[in-house]
């Protein structure tokens, strides 16, 4: 039986704006539920301040063991909702969310319900709940008759939205979908006990590690305030403002930027909703439009101003001789309070730009890639400013991103419930917010992971890794004979890529991936590594040039897994290659790797935990990587399922895709009392 289900619950909307609709909030309840099935459309009160429907908890598990196929949008929300609330469910699911987006085929666009039943002309959600939203109401205290009306019609649109998708699914061009609908909704089961799970955090460790990061935040600081006074005068620079930073390393400041827009021809294109593509330049033409568009920046002397004796505002005088109530910035010095004066020295380091790419909207680029590029050609003070500053940057971002983030959302009992996310990514990488657990470095180089302890008395945190897994999937993907003896005579792609560029293997591996992507650009023995790699690996880029060729043709790549990329304004260029480029060649390996081999590996292990009715937990999944909060004891069991769920990933490409995978997947398992310090498990 297909049972369509949508639950409303009460939220916590805390001081900083962040609302909470989780079960893992105490305070927050179930408020009703609403139901489409054979036995038509039914809507229970469980807990509101004005209504609750006798027999309801009964009567929605009577559905619930009857159904077959459990129907939601954002179904994760409903079913941990479910489990969470005393229900059970062990049946398969379908989230319309998910259905959509692989639909869109890695196109940006909204996956909430009622624009996408907007965009289909299926129905019209009811506004008027909205404005009680709006207004801090939570739907335990919204009129039941409204909330009631608002849920059947949720019902309503999801259970419409479920068919149009299922007859989407049935075109020709569609059906190749179906694969990978049915193992990312899997692999929705598997997100949900993990998020339920969570992730426990030793909030002490937690405070240490914050105490060294801002200490060494606040010396960074004072070391990169020394260097810009030294290199600026008075002049103020903040080093987090990416135009100012360019100022200090470019000494050069932009005199019109609608101007210097136009002629670099930067920005979004407003049909294609990309980066408008650069125009072709010689690096003599671009200096010669940087010389004419922006004025040298000299160092500088600063005095109080006379006009408003530092306050930077002023109150002007009326005709009668009277001050205005209300103060005005003062112009003599524009709001600064001091006037500068040119000591006819140029200030900062007086960098150039390479290129038309080193070009950005409000000057030069100072991103994370720009300033390593600067920094491996730099000697001195440049040098040591660019190291702070890039240190600086990242641990800012630890910060806030990290430890606030990890403070704020960790509750009462230790427990992080992060939000896992299968439909925000263009390739279908898997995301994660409140916190981001995703995006950030590896191991040993990163101290919050010690924070990650186990909940239980003498329990450990296990983790396995597939080993080069994007190399292997590229080698896959293009079949490349040299890449499948490298792997099997155990040659370490990282060694050899830092062997070439001179570089730690931890650092080597960004560049291992680059060519895999089609970069090419970076200093001259990253160009030379690039360059040998595809010399090295031809099947890779003759297969490169095929996928660019396919999506220039069908404006459309496709994974052999069934996947596909939308690309629907991919042209020639007049070198050779596809406008694009870089994604084309970028999302089959990314999306492969870690959103249908990683997802695989997942299910398999959560299914073999169930059939060994383990006590461990798994917590989290991050890129390559699978990690479990191990039970005390269960240490070698768990191991056994680690390395038997990521060995059947093989097989299960046959079972599920059809895929013969003849280059073999290899993985390294790793355990300790937290998940910074681990020892691999031979």
């Amino acid at each position: 039986m297909i049972t369509v289900i949508d639950l409303e619950t009460s939220f916590i909307k805390e001081e900083s704006g962040r609302v909470d609709p989780l079960p893992f909030n105490p305070k927050n309840i179930l408020v009703s539920c609403g139901i489409n099935s054979k036995y038509g459309d039914e809507y229970y009160f469980l807990n509101h301040s004005q209504k609750i429907s006798k027999g309801a908890a009964p009567r929605i598990q009577e559905v619930l063991d009857e159904t077959t196929l459990l129907v939601g949008h954002n179904i994760k929300f409903d079913l941990t909702w479910l489990l969470e609330s005393g229900f059970k469910y062990s049946g398969k699911i379908y989230d319309t969310m998910i259905g959509e987006y692989i639909l869109l085929r890695g196109i940006k666009n909204s996956l909430a319900l009622d624009l996408i039943c907007k965009r289909r002309g299926i129905g019209m959600k009811d506004d008027r709940i909205k404005e009680e939203l709006n207004m801090g109401r939570s739907f335990e205290n919204i009129s039941h008759e409204l909330v009631e009306e608002y849920g059947r019609q949720d019902v309503k649109i999801t259970r419409s939205l479920f068919d149009a998708q299922m007859f989407d699914f049935k075109k020709d061009r569609n059906k190749g979908l179906l694969k990978t609908v049915k193992m990312m909704n899997e692999f929705t089961i598997v997100l949900t006990d993990m998020e339920r799970n969570g992730i426990y955090v030793d909030r002490l460790a937690l405070e240490d590690v914050e105490k060294q990061y801002r200490a060494e935040y606040a010396y960074l600081r004072a070391e990169i305030e020394k260097t810009i006074y030294n290199k600026m005068g008075d002049t103020k620079i903040n080093p987090s403002s990416t135009e100012q930073l360019s100022w200090l390393i470019y000494s050069r400041k932009v005199k019109d930027k609608e101007r210097w827009r136009s002629l670099f021809n930067i920005g979004v294109d407003k049909h294609t909703k990309k980066q408008k593509r650069r125009p072709q330049m010689s690096l003599s033409q671009v200096t010669r439009l940087v010389n004419e568009n922006t004025d040298v920046i000299y160092k500088t002397s600063s005095s109080q101003c006379h006009t408003c004796y530092g306050k930077g505002v002023i109150k002007r005088l009326k005709k009668d001789g009277s001050e205005y109530k209300n103060y005005n910035k003062c112009e003599t010095c524009n709001g600064d309070g001091v006037l500068y004066a040119s000591l006819g020295k140029v200030a900062g380091f007086n960098q150039k730009p390479k290129s038309i790419y080193d070009i950005a909207d409000g000057g030069f680029k100072t991103d994370r890639i720009t300033l390593q590029k600067i920094g491996a050609k730099s000697e001195g003070e440049l040098k040591d400013f660019i190291q702070n500053i890039m240190r600086y940057n990242a641990i800012e971002t630890y910060l806030s991103t990290f430890v606030n983030g990890i403070k704020e959302y960790t509750n009462e009992e230790g427990l992080l419930h992060p939000k896992f996310m299968q439909a925000v990514t263009a390739t279908g990488r898997l995301s994660s917010r409140d916190p981001n657990f995703q995006n950030q470095p590896r191991a040993k180089t990163f101290p919050i992971r010690g924070v990650i302890k186990s909940r239980f008395d003498n329990g450990k945190i296990m983790e396995i890794d597939f080993a080069q897994l994007e190399f292997r999937t590229a080698v896959f993907l293009a079949q490349d004979k040299q890449g499948m003896e490298d792997i099997k005579n155990n040659i370490d792609v990282h060694q050899y890529t830092a062997d070439i560029i001179g570089c730690s293997r931890q650092d080597a591996k960004a560049h291992t991936f680059k060519p895999l992507y089609g970069g090419v650009t970076g200093t001259e023995n990253e160009k030379k590594y690039y360059s040998t790699f595809l010399k090295k690996y031809k099947q890779i880029a003759e297969w490169h040039d095929k996928l660019q060729s396919e999506a220039i043709k069908y404006k459309c790549v496709r994974l052999p897994t069934g996947r596909e990329y939308s690309f629907p304004y991919a042209e020639r260029m007049p070198w050779g290659g596809s406008s694009y480029g870089t994604q084309i060649k970028n999302y089959p390996v990314q999306g492969f790797a870690t959103a249908d081999i990683v997802p695989l590996a997942c299910i398999k292990i959560y299914n073999l935990m169930k059939e060994h009715k383990v006590k461990s937990l798994l917590i989290n999944t991050v890129h390559d990587s699978i990690i479990a909060d191990v039970y005390p004891g269960e240490e070698d069991v768990m191991g056994n399922i680690f390395r038997q769920g990521t060995s059947s990933v093989v097989p299960a490409m046959k079972e599920y895709y059809g895929i013969n995978f003849n280059v073999p997947l290899d993985s390294e398992l790793k355990i300790g009392y937290n998940w910074l310090d681990m020892e691999e498990v031979a």
